[in-house]
């Protein structure tokens, strides 16, 4: 009789553990991680478009004036660290390496030079997810970072196959620093991984008066640039 009452009390004590094992955010038998109530580190990889409306991108305004607009192919990485279900905070950055537009200039006679523009953004961001499923999220987030505009001239005149000591050219560093705004979606494909995508509105803020190279060219952007870009991404998560 004793033997069937303590197989009794234990078989009910034991009975909620599994439940509570799912509610805690462990992977459910079906393979889907049902809650996010442990921390999560979070890894995110995303390719998208990189637009500046609005920019005056000029070398030499006072005697080539400028073009307006400029876009690129972006590049983003992003470390995220999800505290509860609905808060997560990292940093990330982001690099604009195929600029479309160029810098009108006038080169001096029998001087020929090429002229290369880069962007790179280092910046932390927190996210809040309005909706979060076994399968589907949406969320909306702030960020905040430096940005760093990088002009390059290089001369193409007088190029040959011998190696040659210092640079072939010029570089002009500007640095600002930035704020933004997202929203985007994520489908949970897999426990640990995801399929998603985002659209980035933002602010650069470049000083006023651009940096000058020793041949008198100019720092392509300067004073305010705002900015739009979309993308989509895959991210891998796992419990810490």
């Amino acid at each position: 009789m004793r033997a069937r009452v303590t197989f009794a009390f234990w078989a009910v004590a034991l009975a909620p553990l599994p439940a509570l094992a799912h509610e805690a955010g462990q992977p459910h038998p079906s393979g889907s991680v049902v809650g996010h109530d442990r921390l999560t580190g979070m890894a995110e990889f995303g390719l998208g478009w990189l637009l500046l409306p609005g920019a005056e991108v000029c070398v030499e305004p006072s005697i080539a004036g400028c073009s307006r607009g400029d876009s690129s192919l972006g590049l983003e990485a992003w470390q995220l660290f999800r505290a509860t279900r609905s808060f997560a905070a990292g940093a990330g950055l982001l690099l604009g390496l195929t600029p479309t537009t160029d810098a009108p200039r006038e080169d001096p006679p029998g001087v020929s030079r090429d002229h290369t523009r880069r962007y790179f953004t280092v910046e932390g961001t927190a996210r809040y997810y309005a909706f979060s499923s076994a399968t589907f999220e949406g969320w909306a987030g702030l960020s905040s970072g430096l940005v760093v505009v990088s002009d390059r001239f290089e001369s193409t005149e007088g190029r040959t196959d011998k190696a040659l000591v210092g640079p072939r050219g010029v570089t002009i560093r500007t640095e600002g620093y930035t704020v933004g705004m997202a929203v985007g979606a994520a489908y949970l494909f897999s426990p640990a991984w995801s399929f998603g995508a985002a659209v980035r509105y933002g602010s650069w803020f470049l000083p006023e008066k651009p940096a000058k190279s020793p041949f008198g060219d100019e720092a392509s952007l300067r004073g305010q640039v705002n900015l739009f870009s979309f993308g989509i991404n895959v991210a891998y998560r796992v419990p810490l």
